[in-house]
Order: structure tokens, then sequence, then C-alpha cells
């Protein structure tokens, strides 16, 4: 390990846009750590065409490489810059993949580059199932026997030795791929046929299935001189057949023996010992109930989902650790922030509270996809529910996910037995409530534990949940069962719907019995010494560990998981508003139940809520916090239109998209303008850009800037622009549509809209000013107007910019087709002095062909 004295140049790799597989968690990693390099000097270089990205907000523009992530270009900056150094493990797989063929190519060694986190031998192996198991058999790990092909026959030739069912899995994928279970011969082929596409050697793994083993996760982290502490365990719900990230998941684990949870995290610490992990390790283990054996499923010495879980829900400060432990530090040396207690690096976290994950699915905007949970993961997001009981935090998780958005405990009664017996033995999407169903019609936890593998622990609290509900069903309006049901998480929204009146009378009488909330910490010891951290959940107990931030405070609301549709430019909206709220001087308060928002990092909110974003809980911190600034995000229709009844300075940021002006069904050119009082500045002229001959307005998921028009035309349609804006008088980041009319194809204005959330995060990468910023002071009235006067975007500049909108369609395994915004999972950008040149700067051929083969 390269040491902090001679390390002065670092390549990070970034994760590009987001899809199914990572969030917006490997960007918020990327910001801790790299504020963590730059303050001991360490210049760090970023290559991410991600247009979401917060990490490329915090660099200066020489350390930015606004690039496809791909090998060539990262070989290209190796060679330019010269890094000292290379770490990959910020980029998830895709980095892995990048860093091991700068391995095998030799390019490391050409160019001197050192590898951050892993030595070369442990590199060679991530994701290549034959070599992995040969470094664990020799630490007597047990794993799961995996044999080679390289052909279909020869697969044949081993099929009775391993018996189905049995589990395909392509050897280094070029892309993130999910083992493949197979029950039958035909099944096996048709997966060994996609998994030969997908390896880059050209070869595929069988192994035996453990399908219904207990999966169980651990988190550690490992320094150069050999210490290691475990982060935290986490329990999946959901057996071996269903992905880790389908499953709802428990932190700590709830049905481990306290020897099995001992062999779990000793066997994390000799794998990484053996593999010479510096940072963080995440493995994933499949536990046999009937007899405690365990194997190593999967070794990810890498940021992952679960990692940022662990993490983020004992209020272990991971990334800016690892971050230390990069750069040579031993855990015992890392110095932490005066919040933290001194010794608290080198503690293992202890949890004195419950973290349940709920996954969030895009069927909603993805009908045609298969909705059955297995192998192969197709949730877009999650969130979380902290509490002090298993049932606390289940109820929370649940009315903070799509199944709850207006506070209530959906049902799916109207299925038949024959359906529910048939969801439970293959699960769907809307799981849990199927669990709870099955419940309600008299299923013991024993017999449901049978069909679905799932540990009877999950039943018995979901049935006490049950209770409750029929408790407070019974006894209408009773303080006792109110403080029963508050104290295991039911919210006002569900407890007013079951009493049939209203949340007012909820609030009403729960204040009238002093049935309040306490907040507390969420810190690493349980308690054992006085952390002062900012993370915060709430209960119903006595103490209350949360105070007022006190003067000049702004309570932010963020949307909660993560969904197709604008959401990753949402939580780049949300941490660009929160750092402008804290340069304005407030102190800011976010409310967020998404594990791996940006926003929730101590660098850009003082303190953070994971609490329901429901009316109930809202107001109960505002009751605690007297925020000066409320800041409800515009899709939160309901929660505005309440919270716009009470006295409160309510600002709806980012702006609501539902103007009441009827929508244009098509246009081809937007005009971006910034509206201040009188000033209009012109912020950029695109072409709007929908596949093929389509023009409709759903489908424009394309942006080039500026537009292929004549200056003059430009020039033009900005003052059309500014004209139709006074008319309808709109102020902030306004954009006005054209769409060509006629015979003469002349363009005419078709339509004025706030921004979108995607277009604004474009159009401030490529302007390079940040808008987001300029809208939050608009809002909060920090706005200069000599400033203001001072900006001027060229709106004829000679560099090309491309946005292109990426889509799960490939990872759902449906007909890769043109996708619409609400299908969006996240974005490419790149820059050209041609569009030529800007169209190689895209991620890979598949969207190359995309974009062109679309017309304006």
């Amino acid at each position: 390990m390269q040491s902090l004295e001679n390390l002065q140049k670092v390549l990070i790799i970034g994760s590009g846009p987001t899809e199914i597989g990572h969030e917006t968690e490997l960007d918020s990693a990327t910001v801790q750590i790299l504020t963590g390099f730059k303050k001991h000097g360490v210049r760090t270089l970023v290559i991410d065409n991600n247009p979401f990205s917060v990490a490329l907000e915090e660099i200066q523009p020489t350390n930015m490489y606004i690039q496809a992530v791909t090998t060539a270009n990262v070989r290209h900056i190796l060679e330019k810059d010269q890094p000292d150094a290379l770490l990959a493990t910020l980029g998830g797989l895709q980095g892995i993949r990048i860093a091991q063929e700068l391995l095998e190519n030799g390019d490391l060694g050409r160019y001197g580059v050192r590898l951050l986190g892993m030595p070369a031998t442990t590199l060679r192996q991530i994701n290549n199932p034959a070599a992995l198991n040969a470094t664990l058999k020799d630490i007597h790990e047990p794993v799961i026997e995996a044999q080679v092909v390289q052909t279909a026959d020869e697969a044949l030739g081993l099929v009775e030795a391993i018996g189905f069912p049995l589990i395909v899995k392509p050897v280094a994928p070029r892309v993130d791929t999910n083992r493949t279970i197979c029950e039958n011969v035909d099944e096996m082929l048709t997966a060994l046929n996609q998994g030969f596409q997908q390896s880059r050697f050209d070869q595929c793994t069988l192994e035996r299935s453990v399908v219904g083993y207990k999966e169980i996760e651990m988190v550690a982290l490992r320094d150069v001189a050999d210490t290691e502490i475990l982060i935290g365990g986490l329990e999946d719900v959901d057996p071996i057949g269903i992905h880790s990230g389908d499953s709802i998941a428990v932190t700590p684990p709830q049905t481990l023996t306290d020897r099995e949870y001992q062999d779990l995290r000793d066997a994390t610490f000799r794998m990484a010992s053996e593999l010479g992990i510096v940072g963080v390790l995440h493995v994933n283990f499949a536990l046999n109930p009937a007899n405690q054996h365990f194997y190593v499923t999967k070794v990810a010495p890498y940021f992952t989902r679960g990692v940022t879980l662990a993490a983020r829900t004992v209020g272990y400060p991971i990334s800016l650790v690892t971050g230390a432990l990069l750069l040579g530090q031993r855990l015992v040396d890392v110095k932490l922030p005066s919040a933290f207690t001194k010794q608290t690096a080198i503690m293992e976290p202890t949890n004195d509270h419950v973290s349940v994950r709920i996954p969030l699915w895009p069927f909603q905007e993805v009908p045609d996809a298969d909705q059955h949970l297995n192998t192969v993961m197709k949730a877009v997001g999650s969130t979380i529910g902290i509490g002090r009981s298993v049932e606390e935090a289940m109820l929370k998780s649940v009315r903070s996910s799509q199944f709850s958005p207006r506070d209530v405990l959906p049902s799916v009664s109207q299925l038949t037995d024959g359906e529910m017996i048939s969801q439970l033995i293959h699960p769907l999407a809307n799981r849990i409530l199927v669990l709870i169903e099955a419940l309600r019609r008299g299923y013991s936890p024993e017999e449901l534990s049978e069909l679905t593998k799932i540990d009877p622990f999950y039943f018995v609290k979901l049935q006490h949940l049950l209770t409750i509900e029929r408790e407070i069903m019974d006894n209408p309006r009773d303080v006792d069962t109110l403080r029963r049901a508050r104290y295991y998480g039911f919210g006002d929204g569900m407890i007013a719907r079951i009493w049939q009146t209203d949340t007012a009378t909820i609030r009403q009488l729960s204040a009238q019995a002093q049935i309040q909330p306490t907040y507390k910490m969420i810190e690493p010891t349980a308690g054992e010494f006085p952390e002062d951290l900012s993370g915060y959940y709430s209960t119903f107990e006595y103490e209350n560990e949360s105070q007022p931030l006190g003067d000049r405070t702004a309570l932010v609301l963020g949307r909660g998981g993560n969904q197709l549709g604008p959401n990753s430019a949402a939580e780049y909206f949300t941490t660009e508003m929160l750092k402008q709220l804290k340069r304005a001087g407030y102190h800011t308060i976010l409310m967020n139940t998404n594990p791996n928002a940006i926003g929730v990092a101590p660098e850009f909110s003082d303190k953070q809520y994971v609490d329901p974003i429901q009316l109930g809980d809202v107001l109960n911190v505002i009751h605690v916090e007297h925020p000066d600034i409320v800041i409800v995000p515009g899709n939160r229709h309901y929660l505005t239109r309440e919270l716009k009844k009470l006295p409160l300075n309510l600002h709806v940021l980012p702006p609501d998209q539902e103007t009441g002006e009827p929508a244009p069904k098509e246009a081809t050119i937007g005009v971006s303008l910034f509206v201040h009082q009188q000033q209009k500045i012109a912020v950029g002229v695109m072409d709007m850009i929908a596949p093929g001959m389509n023009k409709a307005l759903s489908q424009v998921t394309a942006f080039r800037m500026p537009a292929e028009l004549p200056k003059a035309k430009r020039v033009n349609l900005v003052e059309l622009a500014k004209q139709a804006v006074s008319e309808r008088q709109v102020t902030g980041m306004v954009q006005v549509l054209f769409a060509p009319k006629g015979d003469t194809k002349q363009l005419e204005v078709v339509g004025v809209r706030p921004t979108r959330l995607t277009e604004m995060a474009f159009l401030s990468k490529v302007t390079g000013i940040n808008w987001v910023r300029m809208l939050t002071r608009q809002h909060i009235g920090t706005l200069d107007d000599a400033e203001l006067a001072k900006i001027s975007v060229d709106i004829n500049s000679t560099r090309v910019a491309l946005m292109n909108a990426a889509f799960p369609f490939r990872q759902l395994h449906v007909l890769n087709r043109p996708g619409s915004t609400d299908q969006e999972v996240g974005a490419t950008i790149a820059f050209g002095s041609s569009e030529a040149l800007t169209l190689t700067n895209l991620s890979d051929t598949a969207e190359l062909d995309q974009i062109i083969n679309r017309t304006i």
C-alpha cells in the first residue's frame, strides 16, 4: 500500500449512470472519499459521465473527465495525467472490470500506477468463481463447487454429477449479471447461451443450487496493518433464490445464534486478510437453517448498496474511514470529526435499534417486465424504516414505500386462495402484502415458513402487527390503544383510516394524552459513549435526544426511495439545494428514507431524520425543530396541499411539473430561461430528441445543446421565449417548448413549463452555472440582481453537449425499445467540438446507435 507521503495524485473511476444494481450510493461515497483526499493534499481526478453526479460538482474542472467510463478512456487518462494510483472500488462492478482489463493488458505496470484497496492477485479473482474458490479453499472457507465450462457439451457432461436445480453464471461478465437458476436442460442451455455472450472469457460456471438457504451479508473494514472490524450484518428475509437486492433486509440479523454470527464474522475477517483488502469488504453467505452450515456465495471488496445500508443504519462513517485507510492510515490512527468519540473508528458498531429495508420496483412504469422475484435483480431503489423493534421498523419501511404513499396499509384481499398460494411459492413484487394477507386468512407462521422458506420469526412479527391492527379496530379512540399502536409504528394516517376519521383528530387525541414521539440518535455505540451525531429516528419512549438546531433553519423533505423517472436528478437537485442553503447561513434538516441518498451525508445537511415522509411524521419534526423554511418536492401534492393550510413558510422545490396548462403532445426545441423579476436570462437552446420520427413529448429522452439551428434562428427563438414567459408571468427556471406548425414548418411556442430536473442538471453541467443553486437563492431571497445581470450564457457555443437517458430494459430482460421520460433510470452526458465527436464519448455502442438513428 502506497504511503501518504508519496501519494500525490489518484484517479477515481466513477459509477456512470444510475442503473438497476446501483443508485447514488457510489456517488455519495465518492464525494466523501475525495473530500478526505483533498484534506490530505492528494489531488483527485474523477472520470464519470453521469450528469447527476454530485462528485463532479466537488472538484476543479481540470480534475474532471466527463467521459464514458470505459477501459480505453481510463487508459488515456493514465497515459496523459500519470496518476500515482487508481481507485476502482467506487465504480462498482464496472470499475472493477475496467481495472481488471488494465491489469491484464499491462497498463497499470506500464504507467507505474498502483491499485488502491487490494493487491493485483485479488483483483484478478473478483467475479471469477474458479479462481476465488481456489483461494477460499486454501483458508478452508466453505464454497459451493463451481465447474467452469466453455461449451454446452461440457455442461451436459457435468449435469449428472451436479444435478438439478443448478446455477449458471458467466465468468468475468462485461456487465453486472445475475445467477440463473435452472431446473432442467432446456433452461440450462438458454442460460449458457446468454452467459457465454456476457463473459469476457466466453466461459460460464455451473454450481449446485442452495436455493432455500438463508442469505446473510457481512460488511467489514480492514487496514494495512491487518486490523479488522465488522461494521454490521444484514439478514435478507427472503431466502437464497431471490436476489438480495429484491429482498427485505434487516439489520442487525434477527434469527442467527451468537455462534452462527461469530462464525460468519470470523470467516469475513479471514477472507479480508487472505485477499489483502484495505478498506471495505462485503460478503454474502448462504446459511443452511437445518444444520448451521454455511457457504460463501459472493465476495465484493468494493462499495455496494449493502455497504451503504450497514453503515448508514449504525451511524458509522464508513466512506470517511475508508478514504483514510486507502491512504495508508491505520484504524487506530484515523481522526474522525469532533462529533464522534475519539475511539469510534476502531470500535465495532453496536445497534440499539432495528432497521428494515424494503425494495422499490419499476413495474408500474414497465408493466411488461416479469414481476416474479428470482435471481435477477429488478428493484430500482429502496426505502428504510428504523425503530426499537422489528415491528416498528418493518411498518415504517412499508409506510415509506410505494405500497403506502398516503400512509395507509394497502390490502390484496381480492386474491383468491389459489392465487395467494401461487404467489407465496412464486413471489411477486407485492411480496410483503401477500405475506400479511396469508396471516389474515389464518395461515400459521410454520405453514408459511414451509411454503416460502422465510424464517417463522418474521411471520410472528407480522402477526403481532395484525393483532395490534385488530385492537385498533375494536377500540376506537381508546388512548391506550393509540399509544400501543404508535409505539409499534402505526402512522396517524393508518389509525385515522381504521377509525374512520382524519389525521387532525388523531393528532389532537395524541396531544391530549401526551403521546408524542421522542427522537433517538443513530450512532454506533448504542449509547455507550457520548457521540453527538446528526442522524435521528422517531419512536415513542421517554427520553428525547433531538434538540432544535436553533435560529435560521430549513427543513427539506426528500423524495424517498429511488424510482424510475427523474429521481436520480432529484437527488442531485436536493443535494445542491442543501449546499446552497448552508452557504446562505441556514441550518439544514433533511427528512429522507432512501438509504442511498447523497444528501443524508453529514457534509450536506446538519441533521437527518429517517422517518416516513408522511404528513403526521413531518408535522412531528416541525413541532421539534420550528423551521423558518419548509421545502417540499413538487411531486408530493397531498403533502403540499395539507402543509399549505398551516402557518408555514412553505416552498415547493423542485417545482411542480403540473402547471394546470395543457401539455403539448410534441416539441422539438426547448428554450430554457432563468426568470427573476424583470430579468430573463437565456440559459440554452436545445434540440429535444425522440426516437425515429416520433416527436411525442413523453418520448423526448435525449437533448443536444446548442440546437442545430442557424445562430440567428436561435436568437429569434430566445426572444419568442421571453415574450411567452412575460405573457404567462412565470418565474424561476422555465422551459419554453417549440414545435413546427403547418406546411411551413415554422417553429411556434406550444407550451411553457418549469424546467425538468434532468434538463436542469444537464444545463448546469453545460453552462458551468449551478442553476439549482440559483433557483434556491431565488426562493430564499438571496439572489443578487446586480450579480444576476452579469451572467451571460453563450447560446451559440461551438461546443456540443449531448444528454441521453438510460433505461432498465436490458436488466429487466424486456424488449429493448425507445423509452419514455417516466421509464428513465439514469442518463449519460458527453461533450465534443462536433456532434460526431460527442457521440463517440457516449457510453456504449448500443446507446450510440440509438442516438444516431434519431432525427429532429
